[in-house]
């Protein structure tokens, strides 16, 4: 006779600790994605308001602040929605296959939705001087990418921490470490470490050798030649890879067999492929300098952020996988 097989009590309680862990991950996931948009909305709002009333004292129009300062409140509000909306916590669940076909459905929506705001704002935004100063330093995309790569430094330092101390995975700790710092270092080059806040004056030295008289090291005039084709073959590169990479089921099941981390939550799913082919198809344009009567220079901006995006994504969705994975304890 055959009998129905029941999971151990063990297994049951492994089994309901890692739902347990996991879900209070996607809450805190969720609340630091919430409190991120909050706290850099305040401070969006804030230099705002500082720039609104230095203008009058400079002679110079106050309004054009006001859009920034927009941006600001539009931040705070929609950081108050994402920590209480419970859409957003069912979004983050790896438990739930609805859940994971809404995350595929949201990359291609999220590189939709991307595309048409490049293609929107350049048929309402005749003026290309007016664009690119929408887009480059001090503009609305180029905040958002800060807010993107701090938070994402945020996580990378949760993740190395938990790597370390629970897991016991000394190398990998160390090299999500060192993406955090990456990661921070980005974030504070893509405001010029606050001078497109505070508008300081570029010291002379700095000036004579920066592409963009500005307090930065990725726009030094020996950097700038390059990173245009760079970033595209960056983009391609991780795109074909997400796309094309190997099968690891047979080291994932010896692995696990071990209790093991497995090597799946290190990796970026092929569901992000959208947000990469939207940054290797913008960069190829930018680098190779065809097609220019539609996509110019700046709109490298819009490559960088879907790659900054993606990552971000990322390493949420390996701090959440990481709350399954079993314990190591010391001998």
């Amino acid at each position: 006779m055959n009998r129905s097989l029941k999971p151990s009590p063990e297994a049951q309680q492994s089994s309901g600790d890692g739902q347990s862990e996991s879900l209070v991950r996607q809450k805190t996931v969720q609340k630091i994605c919430g409190q991120a948009f909050v706290f850099f909305g305040v401070v969006v709002l804030g230099v705002s308001l500082y720039k609104f009333f230095s203008a009058f004292w400079l002679n110079v129009s106050p309004w054009p602040e006001l859009l920034l300062g927009a941006v600001g409140l539009v931040l705070v509000i929609s950081g108050s929605i994402v920590r209480k909306s419970a859409f957003s916590t069912s979004l983050l669940s790896e438990f739930s296959p609805s859940a994971r076909a809404r995350r595929s459905l949201l990359m291609l929506a999220l590189a939709g939705l991307i595309m048409g705001c490049l293609v929107l704002l350049k048929f309402s935004v005749q003026d290309v001087l007016r664009y690119k100063r929408l887009l480059g330093e001090g503009g609305i995309l180029e905040y958002l990418q800060a807010l993107i790569l701090f938070t994402s430094a945020w996580v990378s330092w949760l993740i190395s921490r938990d790597l370390w101390r629970r897991l016991l995975m000394r190398l990998h700790a160390v090299i999500y470490a060192i993406i955090s710092f990456g990661m921070f270092f980005v974030g504070l080059e893509e405001i010029a470490w606050g001078q497109v806040l505070f508008g300081w004056k570029t010291p002379e030295n700095i000036a004579a050798v920066n592409a963009q008289n500005q307090t930065t090291f990725h726009n030094l005039k020996f950097f700038q030649n390059h990173l245009d084709l760079n970033l595209f073959l960056f983009s391609a590169l991780i795109l074909i890879l997400v796309l094309w990479r190997p099968s690891v089921g047979f080291i994932r099941s010896r692995l696990l067999s071990g209790g093991a981390t497995s090597p799946t939550v290190f990796f970026v799913p092929r569901c992000f492929w959208p947000l990469f082919f939207c940054a290797a198809f913008l960069s190829y344009f930018v680098a190779t300098e065809s097609g220019t009567d539609f996509i110019i220079n700046i709109d490298q901006e819009w490559a960088e952020f879907c790659l900054y995006l993606a990552f971000g994504l990322g390493l949420l969705r390996t701090y959440i996988l990481l709350g399954d994975a079993p314990r190591h304890r010391r001998d």
